[in-house]
């Protein structure tokens, strides 16, 4: 081991150590006494929060700056040469970025090499938790957790109060306007087995919550092939904020919808390299159950596969993508104006209507910035060290691949809606980002690069990141 090896591992392991006890400190609350590591710890992350605005603009317009670089590349003939000086210390490591996949770069961290162990894990930390705000010991009194919370409480109640048909009807109709009937028909029918509502929404982030990173790992595992990527998307989705702001809101609905959208693009993509009448069935029907759980992320994901589509058209000339895509959003529309016709109730496309923006957005667009990420929920999504990840996870993602293709459509496309909405729904947005796995992608192909030269055993930082990201996951939790 070289000197500048053996300090930088041993700054990785005082860290490590670090970490370690912060997470115990943090899983045994309030029955360990915290000597201030757990306080400086939050305290660090507060501190540095702020950073997590310019790292999320870096995230979402990256695309926007490749652009903007390339065609000054292509027109100046100076820029391009001040780019080639600035990037010479970096060209070793693009280069064999761009040689190397991530699939044989996952292969190279020894600690991914059992995937089903760490999805296991995954699940088990993810239900830990969903569980945490609901521990005898911290909750005595079972009080429901999450702004929505007593939302779902009165609209389970109403459908207990009526008939069968009756409360199918409701769903549709009164229960948030009738935009999340999907959700409303699952809770109402476990209550009808007679378990208290109250009981079913502490359990629904239990179930949510493993299930989320079930559908990263599947996403991960059948879009792109990597068991072993697979596996740490999982650890990360499960100590990401979906739980903690999740919890927070009490966006069951969102959560689910979060569920259905990585299965729904998984079913998408094996589609699109194996056309097929039953994938393509298995598709629309997940297009349609995510319609019916939550219209503002299907709105949302259903133009960035759209997109997809195109491009893909573009590449092989073969209309089977965009027929096929423009089948299933003609599906959802045709559904959507039926119930909002059957029911006389608000059609998605009214409800996006009213989140039109207005001249004062674009003038207070930092100001909506800073507002969502910072004070909207609580600042848990204001997590700099996974936004940092994130983008450059967004850098070293290549358009020709088909899987990182539809990762960055995922981020490029929502940008564009990001700038002209209130903080509320910009912050949504960042929601439904696929942060964990560009966040996967960044550790995967960076660690093993710069490991190599200056870490003894790059397992060790990405063992750091993890516990880093749990004691966050589990510091927020324990503040609700």
């Amino acid at each position: 081991m070289t000197p500048r090896e053996a300090i930088l591992t041993g700054l990785v392991l005082s860290l490590l150590a670090l970490q370690s006890l912060v997470l115990v400190i943090l899983v045994f609350f309030p029955y360990l006494p915290d000597p201030g590591l757990a306080a400086l710890n939050a305290q660090v992350y507060e501190l540095l929060a702020p950073l997590s605005t310019v790292l999320l603009l870096g995230l979402l317009y990256a695309w926007l700056v490749r652009l903007g670089t390339r065609e000054a590349r292509r027109r100046w003939g100076w820029f391009n040469l001040f780019v080639r000086f600035i990037s010479e210390p970096f060209l070793k490591v693009v280069s064999s970025i761009k040689t190397t996949s991530l699939s044989n770069a996952a292969k190279t961290l020894k600690i991914l090499s059992h995937p089903r162990l760490t999805l296991a894990i995954s699940l088990c930390v993810s239900t830990l938790l969903a569980f945490t705000p609901y521990r005898p010991d911290l909750n005595p009194t079972g009080s429901l957790v999450g702004i929505d919370s007593p939302l779902y409480l009165g609209w389970i109640g109403q459908m207990l109060a009526r008939p069968l048909p009756q409360a199918l009807q409701y769903s549709f109709v009164e229960g948030l306007e009738g935009s999340r009937p999907l959700l409303l028909v699952l809770l109402y029918s476990v209550a009808s087995a007679g378990i208290s509502p109250s009981q079913i929404l502490e359990y629904v982030p239990m179930v949510l919550a493993p299930l989320l990173s079930l559908s990263t790992y599947v996403f991960v595992r059948y879009g792109h092939g990597s068991s072993s990527l697979a596996g740490l998307t999982a650890i990360l989705s499960s100590v990401s904020f979906y739980t903690t702001v999740g919890l927070w809101g009490g966006y069951y609905a969102n959560w689910l919808a979060l569920v259905l959208v990585y299965l729904f693009l998984t079913s998408l993509l094996v589609f699109s390299r194996s056309p097929s009448k039953v994938k393509y069935g298995s598709t629309c029907a997940l297009s349609v159950a995510l319609l019916l759980t939550h219209p503002w992320t299907w709105v949302l994901i259903t133009t960035v596969c759209l997109v997809f589509s195109i491009t893909l058209w573009r590449e092989t000339r073969n209309l089977v993508h965009l027929k096929s895509l423009t089948g299933i959003i003609a599906t959802g529309i045709i559904l959507d104006l039926v119930k909002s016709w059957g029911f006389a109730t608000r059609s998605v496309a009214a409800d996006i209507a009213t989140k039109a923006p207005n001249s004062g957005v674009l003038l207070s667009f930092w100001n909506n910035l800073v507002d969502g990420l910072l004070f909207t929920h609580g600042e848990l999504l204001a997590n700099w060290l996974v936004l940092g990840l994130g983008l450059l996870g967004v850098l070293v993602l290549r358009f020709k691949d088909w899987f990182e293709r539809l990762l960055l459509l995922w981020v490029g496309v929502p940008s564009i809606a990001f700038v002209l909405l209130g903080s509320y729904h910009q912050a949504r947005i960042v929601y439904d980002l696929p942060i964990p796995v560009l966040t996967t992608i960044a550790v995967v192909s960076l660690l093993p690069r710069i490991g190599s030269r200056n870490v003894r055993w790059p397992g060790l930082v990405l063992l750091l990141l993890v516990f880093v990201s749990a004691s966050y996951a589990l510091q927020g939790v324990l503040l609700l």
